[in-house]
């Protein structure tokens, strides 16, 4: 991670010369150094100035970083053998033990990944501020303003669960901030400034079957807008925005559970939003070579543990007849440099399962892998849907939509499981132990369990590192260290409490 990180500042732009193609990654040649009024003065520089938000954001979901969402909660650990690594590897395993030393202002996963989000969204401000005035199609405009107002909603979203009170800043100059740095402005306002975001992008983004491959559409919009509201428990507001997406002809559920996490379907029917990789230089994904899907001098997959891997209570949480769900996220067989099933036992994780997602199909390296990562799909805004439905009393009818998903799956509805109708509180607690068992290691675990009030109950039951894991304060991650450095509005008591 530490040799990928960007030193740009917030409001910086790196301009490059895009060429456009029909692959999946969103391709760029870095060409030259331009002032965002130059980059921003006409069609082609402005689709390219978009198209390096992207890219940007990409560095969130890749390597490391990638993880933040996932350990540290009853999903997902870090490998025994991280914290001995020391320095920098020890404070990542802070994420998951809570160790209170090296969970601090100074841990530098935190930091980076705090440095990335501002980037994106100074980069996704850059964008707001210029494009009105850029020399375009206006439709074009539109289109690209929705974009750079749905990355930077989804960075905020993120930023605001994690952190709380957090500097916002916008496209709008403020005399009295740009120069010395932003305040920490209530969760209320930067909620505010996310759903006025995703509104627009609604309204702006081409849908599904109109938008590039890797690049905003109104439906994720709508999925993100539907997930924001239910973390602000306003569940009206969650079904009305979540409704017609359920039942949108442009999208649909890949038959086979597996089939999605094929790199041949990638950007396929389900994939509402997804984070584009190549084998290109600078485009790879880190990802899953943390997860240990490496691959073994055979160069055939199954290498086993590695940096992270799911928790005991994760890997067992799948029942004897949802093997499907089983079989195609997690990896229980390995193969030693012949290709021979074995393990590695020199490495007490290496035995252990480990998450098979985002494993190469083919001769790729790990370190140096082109695999997609999910970050909206419709089966998160099915289960949502029925989320918001349940907390209506509306249990009947969120049942109908729980069961698509059990469905596709192929196990039994609750309610044969049962012998009868689940209560809502029923229903409630499947609904916990279903998103883990659909989007294991998809990121949003933290996330969830957090909504749901269970982030520190859930993890200090089922994750046996996570001993620390017993203050309020733990909702929250420390504000970096850096920020107080580099933020002249900020005083030490504006750090979270305990920290």
């Amino acid at each position: 991670m530490k040799n990928h990180i960007l030193k740009s500042c917030l409001l910086s732009c790196i301009i490059l010369s895009f060429t456009i193609s029909c692959s999946k990654q969103l391709n760029y040649i870095p060409e030259s150094y331009l002032s965002p009024e130059q980059v921003y003065s006409d069609e082609a520089g402005s689709i390219g100035g978009i198209t390096g938000i992207y890219k940007q954001y990409s560095s969130l979901k890749s390597g490391e970083l990638a993880l933040i969402g996932t350990i540290g909660t009853d999903e997902g650990r870090v490998s025994y053998f991280v914290p001995t690594w020391g320095g920098y590897w020890l404070q990542l395993s802070a994420l998951n033990s809570y160790d209170n030393a090296q969970l601090s202002a100074q841990n530098q996963v935190i930091q980076y990944y705090w440095q990335g989000s501002y980037t994106t969204i100074g980069n996704a401000n850059t964008a707001i501020k210029y494009l009105p005035s850029a020399a375009m199609n206006e439709d074009v405009r539109k289109k690209l303003l929705g974009e750079a107002k749905f990355i930077r909603a989804l960075v905020y979203f993120n930023l605001v669960q994690l952190f709380g009170a957090i500097p916002m800043p916008t496209e709008t100059p403020n005399a009295k901030y740009d120069k010395d740095g932003y305040p920490r402005t209530p969760e209320t306002e930067v909620y505010t400034l996310i759903k006025s975001d995703l509104i627009e992008a609604i309204q702006s983004l081409p849908s599904k079957s109109s938008a590039l491959p890797g690049h905003a559409n109104k439906q994720a919009a709508q999925a993100l807008l539907g997930k924001v509201f239910l973390t602000l428990k306003d569940y009206i507001s969650a079904e009305s925005t979540l409704r017609s997406l359920i039942t949108d002809s442009e999208t649909g559920l890949m038959p086979d559970f597996a089939d999605l996490f094929k790199e041949a379907n990638e950007n396929n029917k389900e994939s509402l939003f997804e984070v584009q990789f190549s084998t290109e230089t600078g485009f790879t994904q880190g990802l899953t070579n943390v997860l240990g899907s490496w691959n073994m001098a055979s160069n055939r997959p199954g290498g086993g543990g590695h940096v992270a891997l799911p928790t005991k209570y994760a890997v067992n949480i799948y029942s004897s007849l949802d093997t499907i769900r089983k079989n195609a996220t997690l990896r229980h067989i390995y193969y030693d440099a012949d290709g021979n099933p074995g393990l590695n036992w020199w490495w007490q994780d290496v035995g252990d399962p480990h998450i098979k997602k985002f494993e190469q199909q083919d001769k790729q390296e790990a370190g140096q892998s082109s695999r997609n990562i999910y970050v909206l799909r419709l089966a998160d805004a099915i289960l949502m849907y029925s989320e918001a439905l349940n907390e209506m009393n509306q249990t009947a009818q969120a049942l109908t939509y729980f069961n698509r998903i059990r469905d596709r799956a192929k196990v039994p509805y609750i309610e044969i499981s049962l012998g009868r109708a689940p209560t809502q509180l029923e229903l409630r607690d499947s609904l916990v132990t279903e998103r883990m068992k659909e989007f294991m290691f998809e990121g949003w675990r933290w996330f969830d369990l957090k909504r749901w009030g269970l982030l520190i109950e859930g993890t200090k039951q089922y994750n046996a590192a996570a001993v620390n894991i017993t203050s309020p304060k733990h909702l929250l991650y420390p504000i970096p260290f850096q920020e107080f450095q580099n933020n002249r509005t900020l005083k030490l008591e504006d750090q979270n409490p305990g920290y």
